[in-house]
């Protein structure tokens, strides 16, 4: 005999009452066969009730009629009864599926877009760009595009926003935006003159407010004096604040390097699209099963969670593209490597000059190659707004006319 453990349980067996007049020789006869039996318990004389393993049902047959006795079955127990039990109740599994399923896709289905600090006109433009991505109520969550490629496509396209970020809660995108404003009208300021920020030749003096007291081709240097913002004399005059431009010839020394020996990585063009089911660390292929479709290949993994009602779920889509990619080399010549070293050298300087400021010409002063390196210094000439602001106190600026008023008096 052998007790009851998990596995009868999983391969099933049957609870059953065995009469004749020769049970102790059909017990004895069903242990020397090998039939597992166990739970054997005698209720009469001639009639006891024991538990038989589902698959040996059949071997006991023979072994019944032999020993003249009978056997009836008073409960089945294990998994292949309970699944034939529930499979007779096709239509409540089906129902369970199907709510299971109903739930899950609606989780996983966007139910809300919520969209702030814009205004109706700039909201109704978001929805719009949103819905060429098929993002809108109703939408299939992990078909959509990335958080990140849908801030992209809404910074690129809106001319009207300084920053817009995309989140998700649950069911539900959240679009915040933050609007340009409005130019701030100019508060009053006070007297000021404009002095020179730099060292440089003038080229244009325009004095919208204030009295220019340097004119073309005159070289002045940081923070002298280029339109004051006193009108008139020493006798009559009156204090404002200065405005205007003054256009400058200014330089510039930049230091660059570049490798004459490089190689890089380019896209041919053709992609390979696989599409993916992730279970915890396992990863089961839907699409696409080749494992290295092109000999050089860059790779992107898009990933998007399932969820269930409020909780994410163990199991995620992903969408790998693989890119077909190939690696060039290439060698600059000394003069290549001058002029690639030049435009380098140009665009960092035109990201540190403001946006008005105008580069004049460009002269490469030293050049020297060092394993492999052309190092580089160039000289720029550029001409910039040269004036900034520099108030002063009318109190101040009157003393002093004074004592320069009295000392002419004196010398006179």
């Amino acid at each position: 005999m052998k007790t009851k453990n998990w596995s009868e349980n999983l391969q099933g067996h049957v609870i059953a009452t065995v009469r004749g007049r020769l049970v102790e020789p059909f017990i004895n006869r069903c242990i020397r066969e090998q039939i597992r039996i166990w739970d054997i318990k005698r209720i009469e004389e001639d009639r006891i009730q024991c538990s038989i393993l589902l698959s040996d049902i059949k071997r006991i047959k023979p072994i019944l009629k032999q020993t003249d006795c009978r056997i009836h079955f008073d409960e089945r127990v294990g998994l292949p009864f309970w699944t034939r039990r529930l499979l007779g109740r096709f239509g409540m599994i089906g129902g369970f599926i199907l709510f299971f399923f109903i739930i899950f896709f609606m989780s996983n289905m966007v139910w809300q877009i919520d969209i702030h600090g814009a205004d109706p006109v700039l909201e109704d433009e978001i929805r719009t760009i949103l819905a060429k991505q098929d993002i809108h109520v109703g939408a299939i969550e992990f078909l959509l595009p990335s958080l990140g490629e849908i801030e992209d496509q809404l910074n690129s396209q809106l001319k009207e926003t300084t920053w817009v970020g995309v989140s998700r809660d649950g069911t539900t995108y959240r679009v915040d935006v933050v609007q340009k404003e409005l130019p701030k009208k100019e508060k009053e300021i006070g007297p000021r003159d404009l002095i020179a920020s730099k060292t440089a030749t003038i080229k244009k003096v325009y004095a919208e407010q204030g009295q220019a007291v340097v004119q073309q081709n005159d070289v002045v240097k940081k923070g002298q004096l280029l339109i004051s913002g006193m009108m008139g004399d020493e006798a009559h005059h009156k204090f404002v604040p200065a405005k205007g431009t003054v256009l400058g010839e200014t330089w510039y020394t930049s230091n660059t390097e570049v490798p004459l020996n490089t190689s890089y990585h380019t896209y041919t063009g053709r992609t390979y699209t696989k599409r993916q089911i992730k279970v915890w660390s396992l990863t089961i292929p839907i699409w696409g099963f080749n494992a290295k479709p092109f000999q050089k290949q860059v790779t992107e993994t898009v990933t998007h969670p399932f969820h269930f009602l409020l909780w994410d779920i163990p199991i995620k889509f992903q969408t790998v593209t693989i890119r077909e990619a190939s690696q060039l080399k290439n060698r600059l010549t000394k003069d290549q490597a001058k002029k690639m070293g030049e435009e380098l050298a140009r665009q960092q300087l035109t990201r540190e000059l403001s946006s008005d400021a105008k580069i004049l010409s460009a002269k490469i002063q030293k050049d020297k190659v060092e394993k492999g390196v052309m190092h580089l210094q160039v000289f720029f000439t550029v001409e910039e707004n040269i004036a900034k602001p520099r108030p002063f106190s009318p109190k101040d600026r009157q003393k002093d006319l004074k004592e320069k008023m009295d000392k002419q008096e004196q010398g006179n």
